[in-house]
């Protein structure tokens, strides 16, 4: 039999022993939130960015009531007469919706007895339109002074467009290619955003290309792509505004005929975009110094079509 004082540990054992409890200790040990916090409760939004609903809708090509008594409602006079007639002759219509919404808007988005469209989205990727719901609704966060697309057709393998000039109208085919509205939010002072938006014809095949950023260049995998900058548009909103980009019926070619009109299984079908400001982080202190420099986000852009 063993010598009583064998079984006394030696001091380095006793050491271990403790170093053990003690991890086995913390391993087992609860990590509890703050009082009144979750640790899974969602970040607040950014100071400079805003919430954007973005409603889009199919109906029947030239539609009589949705390119009507809607339009008796909707406030077209808020770009200036010079662009008002650009747009018009290159098929586009729009027009601003501020204060009370026009019953035929309600009812044309769906919004009877409806929540506003609720969480965030970055990217819509839309399964065959034959199957997809008539009204499409989605929330986009942008930051100040950066720049989202709206995609807002499918890609043609060749698309023919007419274009009004100084010189009358001229035609131009585009192979591989989709309508893209450039948007961009400018948050004021007062806390309303002007939105800014340009209407771009994206086309080709994707290849490496240098662009500018922050006063040096990278290597971007896009497309080729034609910018109307003479059919940029803008409006001035307060939250719950609304802004309405849809084509004019009797333009067919036209450039704003291919953003908003479509082809589905034999049927022709107009399309309407609407884009709601949601929400806003103003603060008293916001300056033109807190908006980030004018550049492409690197975020997906909205594909809703």
């Amino acid at each position: 039999m063993p010598h009583p004082s064998s079984f006394i540990p030696h001091p380095y054992r006793i050491r271990l022993l403790v170093l053990a409890v003690l991890a086995a200790a913390g391993a087992c040990s609860t990590i509890s939130p703050p009082q009144g916090k979750s640790p899974l409760a969602r970040a607040p939004m950014s100071p400079d960015s805003c919430v954007l609903d973005i409603f889009f809708v199919r109906l029947p090509s030239g539609d009589k009531e949705a390119n009507g008594p809607m339009w008796a409602e909707i406030d077209e006079q808020h770009l200036p007469c010079e662009l008002r007639r650009r747009l018009a002759q290159d098929g586009f219509r729009v027009g601003l919706v501020g204060g009370q919404m026009p019953p035929k808007l309600i009812e044309v988005l769906e919004l009877d007895n409806k929540p506003v469209p609720s969480g965030d989205c970055i990217q819509v990727n839309l399964e065959d339109l034959e199957s997809a719901p008539r009204v499409v609704r989605r929330h986009l966060q942008i930051r100040a002074g950066r720049t989202r697309q709206i995609v807002t057709s499918g890609v043609s393998k060749e698309l023919p467009v007419l274009l009004s000039t100084a010189d009358g109208v001229c035609g131009r085919s585009y192979p591989e290619a989709q309508g893209v509205l450039s948007v961009k939010a400018l948050p004021e002072p007062d806390g309303r955003v002007r939105l800014e938006l340009v209407p771009e014809l994206h086309y080709g095949e994707y290849g490496p290309r240098f662009a500018g950023h922050q006063h040096a260049f990278r290597i971007e995998t896009t497309r080729p792509h034609r910018v109307f900058d003479e059919l940029a548009f803008s409006a001035m909103l307060t939250a719950g505004d609304m802004v309405v980009v849809t084509s004019l019926p009797n333009r067919l070619g036209s450039l704003g005929h291919r953003f908003f009109s479509q082809e589905y299984s034999g049927r022709d079908e107009q399309k309407l975009l609407v884009i709601r400001l949601s929400q806003t982080q103003h603060e008293d202190l916001y300056s033109p110094k807190g908006v980030l420099p004018p550049e492409e986000d690197a975020e997906s852009p909205i594909l809703l079509d």
